[in-house]
């Protein structure tokens, strides 16, 4: 899921990047569709039975759809492709612990474990997004590979899922996650699935105050249009509405874009200090509510989520705000 931000190695040494494709979906998939987002090493070690990672799992999906673009190597996709099929499938597989789409409407739902090394819970434009973009490069690739019924099956997931993301996460000026903090029954639903990880109760629920843990919630996080960054690079076209998706860039710059950090508490780790800028994490603006334990490393600020943010800014035309994140 951290590789998911790395775009120069595709593009400069391809044939690497492509191997890493082919080790990914031989070492570690599960018969089942679940992907591993840890290679182990050795090669043909036994895989080390992590959760499933939103968007690592689909992240991978839109990596092969680059691959082949990139190459032009059909027959590399023929090889590949049923292994890729089956993980995207897990999103709505019965066997698929954390219940990404269980009813199957293109839209996350469930747990979903993500690069700030915690899990979501209920809907969030953030992991979606990831989840439509591999979706629509799924579609793609079925139809070249002549296969007709998950075309149509990814195309229809697609649209249901990319209109109500539109319609229900976007607040008027960003997308957030639609989630109630206070209903502990959210993660209580996944005690069956917790004998390896431990309680998600114990991890997730704030008894002091009543909620749910390390949440997006109201907030404006970096990273909520980022699978629409990935289709703009990879030529898959729109996947949320394009004037929502430069407003929610607009709110990001407006929120988490800060010209210098003196003054500003961060209680997490330090990449950036005193006179330098950054933009940070997550950032609840003052009329939203931030929960006591908000989201994981929400005041921080790291370079791979900033130069993403900065880049979809100059895609969708915020030419001067984007050179100023960068």
């Amino acid at each position: 899921h951290v590789w998911n931000y790395a775009y120069a190695l595709p593009f400069l040494f391809p044939n690497l990047e492509r191997s890493m494709r082919d080790l990914e979906y031989k070492y570690n998939l599960r018969e089942d569709g679940k992907l591993d987002f840890r290679l182990q090493l050795p090669l043909g070690r036994p895989a080390s039975g992590w959760r499933a990672c939103a968007d690592g799992q689909f992240g991978g999906v839109v990596k092969v759809y680059r691959e082949w673009k990139i190459s032009g190597n059909d027959e590399w996709l023929k090889s590949i492709w049923p292994f890729v099929k089956k993980s995207v499938e897990f999103a709505w597989s019965p066997t698929n612990e954390d219940k990404w789409d269980a009813d199957k409407d293109g839209v996350l739902e469930g747990r979903q474990h993500h690069t700030l090394d915690m899990e979501l819970f209920g809907p969030n434009s953030f992991l979606t997004g990831f989840y439509l973009a591999a979706l629509k490069a799924a579609a793609e690739m079925a139809e070249f590979n002549n296969d007709k019924d998950f075309t149509e099956e990814c195309k229809a997931l697609f649209d249901k899922g990319s209109q109500w993301v539109s319609e229900n996460l976007f607040n008027g000026e960003y997308f957030g996650q639609k989630i109630n903090l206070n209903d502990k029954s959210i993660i209580e639903q996944y005690a069956e699935a917790d004998s390896k990880w431990g309680s998600a109760v114990d991890s997730y629920w704030d008894a002091e105050h009543s909620e749910i843990k390390y949440q997006v919630g109201d907030g404006c996080h970096i990273d909520q249009v980022v699978g629409q960054w990935h289709a703009n690079l990879c030529g898959l076209g729109s996947i949320l509405d394009r004037d929502k998706v430069k407003s929610a860039l607009t709110a990001i710059y407006k929120n988490n874009y800060r010209p210098t950090l003196r003054g500003y508490f961060n209680p997490c780790r330090m990449y950036g200090l005193n006179d330098e800028a950054a933009t940070v994490i997550c950032y609840w603006p003052e009329d939203k509510y931030k929960a006591a334990v908000p989201l994981t490393y929400a005041e921080e600020c790291m370079n791979g989520f900033e130069y993403q943010a900065g880049i979809h800014m100059i895609q969708e035309g915020l030419i001067d705000e984007g050179l100023n994140v960068i």
